[in-house]
Order: C-alpha cells, then structure tokens, then sequence
C-alpha cells in the first residue's frame, strides 16, 4: 500500500535529512543514516547513495539496500545506461522512473537486468552535483508500488540535492583553521585533484586550475603528495614552500588514492620565501650544513636565515621553530 504524507510531514523528513547529510558530510554521521532518513521522504523498499569515482570510472557505494548483484551494477556499469545519460544530462537531474521516455526504458540495460527481476515499479534517480558544477554521485530509489512521486514528495527531492551532493563529494572534508593557512591568509584560488599511489600514474584535476607540475606523474610537487600521504596518512593538512608560493595542501584519502586540495596562502610571521624553505628543513631536524647542501646555500646564509626565523617566531632555538612549523603542518617541497 503507498503512504501518502502530508505536505508539513514531508518537509518535516526533509529536515531530518538535510541534518543527516550536514553529519555525514562532517564525518560525524554515516551516509546509512541519510537513507533512514530518506524513508520518511520516500516509502522506498531499495534505496542507495554511491560517489563517482573519477579516477577509476566507477560509482563507490556508501550506503545502500539493493542486492549484490544490483550493487554491482549501479557502481561498475550504470555510468554507460542510456538511462543514466538522459538524467544526467538533463536540466532536471531527479527523474522518476516513469517520467523517462519509453524508448529510453526499454534500451536500458539496468532496468531490464536489475529493476525488473527486482519487481521495481517506479522509483527515483537523482544525479548529485557540486556547486562547481562536477558530478560527484547518485541516489537510487526504488519501490514495487506505483507512483511513490507524490507533488510534495517531488519538490522535497529537488531541494534536497544541494545537501546529498555534500555527501558524496570527496573534496569536502575539514580545512585547516587557526593556522597560517586560515581563510583570511589566502591569496589564491584552490584546485583540487586525485593522486593515484601508482607513481607513473599522473594525477587526474577534478576541479580549479592546478599549479605547474601538480598533475605529471613524477614531478617533485606530485611526489611529495605522496611521500606525504604516506607518511602522515589521510585526513591531513600540509604546508609546502614551492616556487616562492605557499602552498596549503589538504590530503584526504580515497579508494584510488588521495584528493588533494591545494590552495595558495600567505606565508605565515613575514617570513621570506627563503626562510620558509629553511624552517621546512628544520622539522627534517637537518643540519645547518645538510640544509646548505640541499638548498644550494652557503652554511654561514643559513645560520643567518635561522637568525631571523627565530626573531620572526619569537621562540629562543631553533627546536622550538621547528615545533611550531610541524603545529602548522609544514614540510619541505622535496
């Protein structure tokens, strides 16, 4: 039998998934809890919620109740459905499964090899985008009843858009705050790409203009992604002095490898490009003579740069500095 819910009960729900997908977006919450949410939306007997992975091609399932081999389909094949094509290339990117034309039906394989045998008689696919415009995931809703598109229940769906796509977006994660990095210092837009751990494998942009270098397979910028990543693990934040830039890089691993967000930022206390690099050498626990060696510097300009780092910091040795450039997050570029 079909539930029909009042219009205050269903913005009610709405409510209640829109705070599910702030936590899960957080972290604090699962994408599990999003779908209970969603059922006081949706009387749904089959329900998932999958992020595309551009890197490998393929939808990663966070949370869902359809069976394997539905499963399967939805993250490994569902990409080339003519059905999928039609909604995500659609001004309107929630379609109810009788709103799609016929001769798109019966040419899609998912609905012939999945929702059939599942008993599906109507349902709801919504293509999830980011606010830059990326396709970043999909919700699959489905249902044996007919007609689970109730007017309230429509409107509901389209406005839940916005929060279901933070959900499933892999560059949204937590930002550095507090630190040199903070929103206030930044003097530069930010792009965002995904690092394969293969190293001959170049990174893939998904977002922004990247930097010189950030995208070939075995640049110094590319390789320091990694080292880092593998050394600190993921969530984490970085800051790399890099052709007199500052750059802050947030790390946040993936099936594939790791998305790294990379922004431009002021250099923290006045320090000059030079005096950066030397404080970065610093929390190696390097040498005056192995950062001279490795900065193509004299030892005496060194110790003179350590002079003035230490008087820009206001710390009494050159431990204390380099404690606080590991508090901010900061390695050497190479």
């Amino acid at each position: 039998m079909t539930v029909t819910r009042s219009a205050t009960d269903l913005l009610s729900a709405a409510l209640h998934v829109r705070a599910a997908a702030r936590r899960a977006a957080r972290g604090t919450g699962g994408a599990d809890t999003v779908l209970t949410a969603l059922s006081a939306v949706i009387d749904y007997d089959h329900a998932s919620l999958s992020r595309w992975d551009p890197l490998r091609r393929r939808h990663v399932t966070l949370a869902g109740s359809y069976p394997a081999d539905a499963t399967h389909y939805v993250e490994n094949r569902l990409h080339d459905d003519p059905a999928f094509t039609v909604i995500q290339r659609s001004s309107d990117t929630t379609r109810w499964w009788h709103d799609v034309p016929s001769p798109v039906r019966q040419a899609s394989t998912g609905f012939h090899e999945v929702l059939q045998p599942l008993g599906v008689e109507d349902g709801v696919a919504q293509c999830l985008f980011a606010a830059d415009g990326r396709y970043v995931g999909i919700l699959n809703v489905s249902t044996t009843r007919a007609r689970c598109d109730q007017p309230a229940a429509r409107a509901v769906m389209t406005l839940l858009g916005e929060c279901l796509a933070a959900v499933t977006d892999p560059l949204l994660g937590p930002r550095s705050s507090g630190g040199p990095g903070g929103p206030g210092d930044a003097v530069g837009s930010s792009c965002a790409v995904l690092v394969p751990e293969d190293e001959n494998a170049a990174p893939v942009v998904v977002s922004g203009e990247p930097l010189p270098g950030l995208t070939e397979a075995r640049s110094p910028l590319a390789a320091l992604l990694r080292r880092t990543a593998a050394r600190r693990g993921a969530p984490a934040t970085v800051l790399v002095p890099y052709r007199r830039r500052t750059l802050e890089l947030h790390l946040t691993r993936q099936d594939a490898g790791t998305v790294v967000v990379c922004r431009t930022v002021a250099r923290p206390s006045a320090l000059s490009p030079r005096e950066l690099e030397v404080l970065a050498e610093l929390t190696q626990g390097r040498t005056n003579r192995e950062i001279a060696d490795r900065l193509f510097l004299s030892p005496r300009t060194v110790a003179t740069h350590i002079e003035h780092i230490l008087a820009k910091l206001d710390v009494p040795n050159r431990a204390a500095a380099a404690g606080r450039a590991v508090a901010w997050g900061l390695e050497p570029a190479s």
